[in-house]
């Protein structure tokens, strides 16, 4: 019988080293031979380590990124929000991560990956993360500051994604806090980078919140493995992941939370009014953020915005948007443009989906009226010079999206119409 209780993975300072000597524990770790894949359920065979853990001891350097790996930072940034909202909605997170629709039972919500869900919103009234600050707070030596993710139900539902992740613990000793995860599972290859950068953030959170420092991040899997079909690539990663591309992040400032609720608010917003992102709106979308938030804050807001932006801007436009940015992080975002890659109708706001000719369910964006209006806003800039504040350009969206909605005329827009709803609209903001 093989010994699958492999020796601890040490410590390591930074979140490259670490990935790396995982990757290399796990690959000379046993073969398990036909194991399910998830919720794809197709078999593999599969290098496994069992009852696996390592310690990252300065958390503040979670961004993995190097030549063989670069962490989807618009992503990790779109996961964290997510979680720290108390969402499960797929739409909001597939805007971001497209696969995430796999893990899905009824295309409407994730029922085990939506760890603030139950972190937040565990039952009526119970938020966990704050339970934890409060007993930190009350009590700096207590051992019971602790959050529950897997829950009994979990033990026995049939469902295409029950939580990888079990729960996590929390300890501040010497002056810092100590931030331990435990995985039922997790996919090394792939999650991993993720649930670093996510988990460590959520530390730094409470850290925060406590007024005390972040001390060491350990994470442990009961199932840490790598699937057959990414073993040549883990294979790379452990052999020479080559220059080590990021840097630490800057200090979480103090009493986060308040921040973070706006934060939430913003992405929320941005979202649903994703179809008026444009070079001519970029701006504007930059101002906001620099009005809003504080530095530190700021990056997190860019980067939900680099999503939208590479379907919706062109080279120049996501150049604005990269120059407003800390050069550091901008540097690790890849800033190739996904125009032809569309956008998931669900991700928008109600006001964007039209019952039109035949029922058919359309997103305005696709509507000869959208794009007439899209061109009176270009004309009318080119003509002025001025570009038309985002707020009035989100006004006249609306404003149309409401008048298809109700006459289900799809037709060009006069420009007597326009300019009469832009007077308006401009005096309602």
């Amino acid at each position: 019988m093989e010994d699958y209780f492999v020796v601890e993975g040490g410590s390591h300072n930074d979140a490259d080293t670490m990935f790396r000597k995982v990757m290399s524990d796990i690959l000379s770790s046993p073969v398990a031979k036909g194991v399910n894949t998830g919720s794809a359920r197709i078999q593999q065979d599969t290098n496994e380590g069992l009852g696996y853990s390592i310690v990252l001891s300065n958390p503040l350097d979670r961004i993995i990124s190097n030549d063989a790996y670069k962490l989807d930072l618009p992503v990790a940034v779109a996961r964290f929000v997510w979680m720290i909202s108390g969402n499960n909605r797929l739409a909001d997170i597939k805007f971001y991560q497209k696969q995430v629709e796999n893990f899905s039972d009824d295309g409407i919500i994730v029922p085990g990956s939506s760890y603030g869900a139950r972190i937040r919103q565990a039952f009526p009234g119970i938020d966990q993360l704050q339970g934890v600050i409060d007993k930190l707070k009350a009590d700096s030596n207590s051992r019971r500051a602790a959050i529950s993710i897997y829950q009994p139900t979990d033990a026995t539902r049939e469902s295409k994604d029950v939580p990888c992740a079990f729960g996590m613990f929390f300890h501040i000793r010497d002056g810092a806090l100590h931030t331990q995860v435990v995985m039922r599972s997790n996919n090394a290859t792939v999650l991993l980078p993720f649930n670093i950068f996510e988990f460590s953030m959520l530390g730094e959170v409470i850290a925060s919140e406590c007024g005390v420092v972040l001390g060491p991040f350990k994470h442990y899997a009961a199932s840490m493995h790598v699937y057959e079909s990414a073993r040549e690539w883990s294979q790379k990663i452990a052999d020479d992941a080559g220059a080590k591309l990021s840097s630490q992040m800057q200090h979480m400032p103090a009493s986060p939370l308040d921040e973070i609720r706006k934060l939430v608010q913003f992405e929320a917003e941005m979202r649903h009014r994703s179809e008026a992102i444009s070079d001519a709106t970029i701006a504007d979308w930059i101002k906001q953020i620099q009005d809003e938030f504080s530095v530190y804050w700021q990056q997190f807001a860019y980067l939900l915005l680099v999503t939208p932006a590479r379907r919706k801007c062109s080279d120049d436009g996501l150049e604005e948007l990269r120059s407003a940015m800390d050069s550091e992080l901008a540097n690790i975002v890849d800033w190739r443009s996904q125009a032809d890659e569309g956008t998931d109708e669900e991700a928008f706001s109600a006001a964007s989906l039209l019952s039109v000719e035949n029922e058919n369910i359309v997103l305005f964006h696709q509507t000869r009226t959208s794009k007439s209006l899209q061109e009176h806003i270009l004309k009318r800039e080119q003509t002025t010079g001025d570009r038309l504040p985002t707020k009035v350009v989100f006004g006249l969206q609306e404003h149309f999206t409401e008048k298809l909605a109700a006459q289900r005329d799809d037709v060009d827009i006069s420009s007597a119409e326009f300019e009469k709803a832009v007077s308006d609209t401009t005096e309602q903001s």
